[in-house]
């Protein structure tokens, strides 16, 4: 008995010494099997005709194409990492759908949409069928984002679809900029359709998402407005969860309204989650420019690591 327990024991300090070692060193990968359905479309959102119509505007050969061109000039990315790619880039195309206007902030991205773009009778196909015109290519050669265009594609692309740990990457640090004060105080005298004109792009077959867009945008702003009656500075639930978006919406425009000029000291209060328990003090919420085994950096210099185990999706052990 005595012999069994001892064997037991040294079986099980292996294990947990073999365990902690791969714990540490054992890389996350993408799988292009956890990518979501209808490019994650959060359920509420009224947006089937126009994903059906990006989707039929983007034939199986085209793509293909474009892959095994991508993949070759790219050895060192894998066949799952450009699926991964390739889906943010089919959310790109499904805001710049929608908004008025639409930098791309991704350089990951940005390499799949250039090689789109080498095929230029099918990309023009595919403007065509999609948008009804040429959607043109504009690098963005500044080294800092448009700040306010920036805000608003963050809050639009978070009224719209879940978001991922490898969103994070892709796009960088999500909220990290305030929305655009002079419109945000403009809202309670601009009608439907000046606010339309201001920042949407309108068409027949996307006017019920806008108004939808439009909804969330007012409904956040009059929350933000009973909320700064009973508690000027504000009070919101942090986040728990990697990339957990649910309130930073609200976040941002009760922070961008009121405190658009201090907007990052109040707002990064709530860009991260303090751990109960393990070796880091805090876990990255909306910071997301690392790997997938980085550290991310708060914007204070305090370094937060992040696992695949606490966000949307995307990796596996």
């Amino acid at each position: 008995m005595g012999i069994f327990l001892t064997i037991a024991a040294g079986a099980g300090i292996l294990f947990a010494i073999s365990y902690l070692s791969g714990k540490g060193s054992k890389k996350k990968v993408l799988l292009k099997e956890n990518i979501p359905n209808r490019l994650g479309l959060l359920e509420e959102v009224p947006a089937s005709a126009i994903l059906h119509k990006l989707e039929n505007a983007l034939p199986y050969e085209y793509i293909n194409q474009v892959k095994l061109r991508f993949l070759s000039d790219h050895p060192q990315i894998s066949d799952d990492e450009f699926e991964w790619r390739l889906f943010e880039l089919k959310r790109y195309f499904f805001l710049n759908s929608i908004m008025k206007s639409t930098p791309m902030f991704s350089s990951k991205v940005d390499e799949v949409w250039h090689d789109m773009l080498m095929f230029t009778k099918q990309y023009e196909a595919f403007s065509e069928r999609y948008l009804g015109k040429m959607l043109h290519h504009t690098p963005n050669l500044e080294p800092e984002p448009a700040p306010q265009e920036r805000a608003f594609f963050d809050w639009a692309f978070a009224q719209l679809f879940e978001i991922t740990e490898y969103t994070w990457q892709a796009w960088g640090d999500f909220f990290h900029y305030p929305m655009d004060r002079e419109v945000l105080q403009k809202m309670s005298s601009f009608s439907d359709d000046e606010l339309k004109q201001q920042l949407f792009n309108v068409k027949e077959d996307n006017q019920e998402l806008v108004n939808y867009l439009i909804t969330q945008l007012r409904a956040q702003l009059r929350e933000s407005q009973e909320i700064y009656n009973s508690d000027k500075k504000g009070a919101f639930e942090r986040p728990v969860l990697f990339g957990d978006l649910s309130g930073l919406s609200l976040v941002m425009v009760f922070y961008s309204y009121y405190y658009f000029d201090e907007y990052w000291d109040y707002a990064q209060a709530y860009a991260y989650s303090t751990q109960a328990h393990g070796t880091s003090s805090c876990s990255a919420v909306f910071c997301g420019t690392g790997g997938h085994n980085d550290s991310h950096n708060d914007g204070g210099g305090h370094s937060c690591s992040s696992s695949c185990s606490s966000c949307g999706g995307g990796c596996s052990s």
